[in-house]
């Protein structure tokens, strides 16, 4: 039985979105920088994944409910390397922010700040989904 919920629509909108705004934004690099564009588009590949599985979950939960576990864990390896990355680049984050300049590249690091606690609002929803799921096993 097919179950279209608002919870998967919503994460399965938040994920092409986020996509197609990412890789828009690394298009805009300049290519003597050390983020090329060419680098960014390899580097955001892997991330259509996620798009994939939360379109997958939406369709169908039940026929693709192994897929849950694979994205909050897919999701929570993705926030330990953003929290890796604030971490180790904090003054340039804050650089950025305080003398914003319009840089195409300061603009893509102001946005993986703000992503962040957005993807850990996605991997609870969705953590608390797979919890759900387990239970009417």
């Amino acid at each position: 039985m097919k179950l279209h919920q608002p919870l998967s629509l919503s994460v399965l909108i938040y994920e092409v979105v986020r996509v197609v705004v990412l890789l828009v934004m690394a298009a805009s690099l300049q290519t003597v920088s050390l983020l090329s564009p060419t680098l960014m588009a390899y580097l955001l590949a892997p991330q259509l994944l996620f798009v994939f599985m939360a379109l997958f979950i939406w369709i169908d939960e039940l026929k693709y409910r192994s897929y849950l576990s694979l994205y909050v864990n897919g999701k929570i390896v993705s926030l330990w390397a953003g929290l890796l990355w604030v971490f180790t680049s904090f003054q340039s984050i804050v650089k950025a922010l305080v003398m914003y300049t319009g840089a195409a590249a300061e603009t893509l690091m102001i946005l993986f700040a703000v992503l962040i606690p957005l993807e850990i609002v996605t991997i609870i929803s969705m953590g608390l989904k797979l919890k759900r799921s387990a239970e009417d096993k």
